[in-house]
């Protein structure tokens, strides 16, 4: 097994056709908003998508130019300015031997630090600079980012891409563990007083081919039809370096496979080194990883139907997770023997959507389940550790140019647990699924406006219910704990936003959002947070 890592990474490393578009780009509601008008053929629900697939799609919306708004057609000018070296490898539309060009591209129209755009070889770079100031419950907050990335591709098939950037913040209240929020987790590499700072890093280099691709890298997931949070997988938890399989051979459907590295935090006792020096003893963690897996099913342009499972498991790497069409609880199965902790902790997910052009509007849903037992629902039990997600979202209710979205999620208790400390779904203690985590649900509206091309409105409340932190114990008591038992958390919230574009990769952000929290159980919410708050907050970047 290592060998084929070791010789995976070689091959990859000897040569760099798309790289992958970030989880939270814009770039998705906007083509995700085209198709629910049946204006093109999009799915999401397995994210992040190459670049060189959504310079696909915007070839396909540019045909139906005449159905598209005066504000969408200039959206759609606005994105094939950034996606227009995908749309020439697509097209093999090059005119011209490439010239290395810096700050303003005479190609594209648009700013970017570094340019070489050939047909055979290509480099794009940019630092990714980001200031914002906040005021969080009376308390400013100041929040620092500053890193590169760069992307490319080469040799007609190969492509390659990283960024990192570095954070900073700073202010009285400060919210480290970013728990219960949709903020993604953060691996703190420096406390300091009133201070902390982490870092993000992703990268990728993949070979990909007209049906299909292998790539390794670090990145973020976002897997399921949420919009305020994935109960399959989500970005919450920082990334985590994978080995990816896609493979769509028909239109109809699509097979995708990762094997992930992830971080348990539980100290491995037999890796426990004395150093040299006094106090510089040294301990590894557990090893942990993950195996996932879905089939997309698309009967027809407008519905969508994915099944799939996943397991995560410890101690050791078990080759039988690298056979990408292996069913993973049967595995478990053969690998455990009886011993039902000593291997893995398995979970089954479906997500299905439809959308009806005449209503304009897509309904969806998703369902995830956590530690499935056949044997124990033919027997009598119960099938409890389960989450879902239903919702619906219109394109032009009222008003061109505009989305609506209603969404509800519940997540029961135990979901996402395990009696196994390096087994649960979860990185670097950070959960996997939904940032709600389990014994809880979340009620959400939001309401997005495309004002002019630049300038985007955002209005959006939700309601939030958790209930106590169960213990894996719970999980086989009598009677069975009922949904949120326990100390039970309440939170509303109003968020008002506006988001200025003007250029690709100049961002302008305003915010001003509204919670109230209460807490009955002590410790669980940053004090700050608790009773009725304001929040404010302006943010200037470039290359986000």
């Amino acid at each position: 097994m290592k060998c084929f890592i070791i010789i995976l990474i070689f091959t990859s490393a000897l040569h760099s056709q798309s790289t992958f578009e970030p989880v939270n780009s814009d770039i998705y509601s906007f083509l995700e908003t085209l198709s629910i008008k049946g204006i093109i053929n999009f799915n999401d629900e397995i994210k992040p998508l190459t670049r060189i697939e959504i310079a696909g799609k915007i070839l396909e919306a540019e045909v139906k130019t005449p159905e598209l708004t005066e504000t969408e057609r200039l959206l759609l000018d606005f994105y094939r300015q950034d996606f227009e070296h995908e749309i020439k490898l697509i097209s093999n539309n090059f005119t011209a031997e490439a010239n290395p060009e810096f700050l303003i591209t005479n190609a594209d129209k648009r700013i970017r630090f570094f340019e070489y755009a050939g047909k055979d070889f290509s480099f794009f770079a940019d630092p990714m600079l980001s200031v914002s100031v906040q005021s969080i419950a009376g308390e400013r907050l100041f929040v620092r980012r500053n890193g590169f990335s760069f992307y490319g591709y080469a040799l007609g098939s190969w492509a390659y891409g990283l960024n990192f950037y570095d954070n900073e913040e700073s202010g009285n209240n400060l919210d480290i563990d970013k728990v219960l929020t949709s903020e993604r987790g953060t691996s703190v590499t420096k406390l300091k007083h009133n201070a902390f700072e982490y870092d993000f890093v992703n990268a990728s280099v993949g070979y990909y081919w007209k049906t299909g691709a292998l790539s390794i890298g670090k990145d973020y997931f976002d897997i399921g039809s949420g919009r305020n949070g994935s109960i399959i997988l989500s970005d919450k938890a920082p990334s985590f370096p994978f080995i990816r399989f896609d493979f769509k051979p028909v239109d109809w459907l699509r097979f995708f496979y990762f094997h992930g590295f992830l971080i348990s935090n539980v100290p491995d006792s037999s890796t426990f080194r004395y150093g040299s020096v006094r106090g510089r003893n040294s301990i590894s963690d557990v090893p942990k990883f993950i195996a996932f897996h879905s089939l997309s099913f698309y009967p027809s342009d407008n519905v969508s139907l994915s099944v799939g499972e996943s397991i995560v498991y410890s101690d050791n790497i078990q080759p039988v997770y690298f056979i990408p069409v292996m069913f993973f609880r049967v595995a478990d199965h053969f690998l455990s023997r009886g011993n039902s902790s000593s291997t893995g902790n398995a979970q089954m997910f479906a997500d299905v959507s439809y959308k009806n052009y005449n209503l304009r509007t897509n309904f969806y849903g998703s369902l995830f389940i956590d530690e499935l037992s056949f044997n124990s629902l033919f027997e009598g039990g119960n099938l409890s550790a389960i989450g879902y997600t239903i919702g619906a979202e219109c394109a032009d209710l009222l008003i061109s140019n505009s989305s609506f979205n209603i969404e509800y999620s519940r997540i029961n208790p135990f979901v996402y647990m395990n009696s196994v400390n390096a087994q649960t779904y979860a990185n670097d203690d950070y959960i996997m699924g939904h940032w709600t985590g389990s014994n809880g649900d979340l009620i959400s509206i939001k309401y997005r406006q495309n004002i002019i091309r630049p300038l985007q409105f955002s209005l959006s409340t939700w309601y939030f219910r958790k209930g106590k932190k169960e213990l894996p114990a719970e999980q086989y008591t009598s009677p069975y704990p009922e949904f949120l038992y326990g100390e039970k958390r309440y939170e509303f919230g109003v968020d008002v936003r506006l988001k200025y574009r003007p250029w690709h990769p100049v961002l302008a952000e305003a915010n001003y959002t509204f919670m109230r929290i209460t807490d009955e159980l002590a410790g669980r919410t940053p004090g700050f947070k608790l009773s009725s708050n304001n929040y404010f907050g302006i943010n200037v970047s470039y290359g986000f």
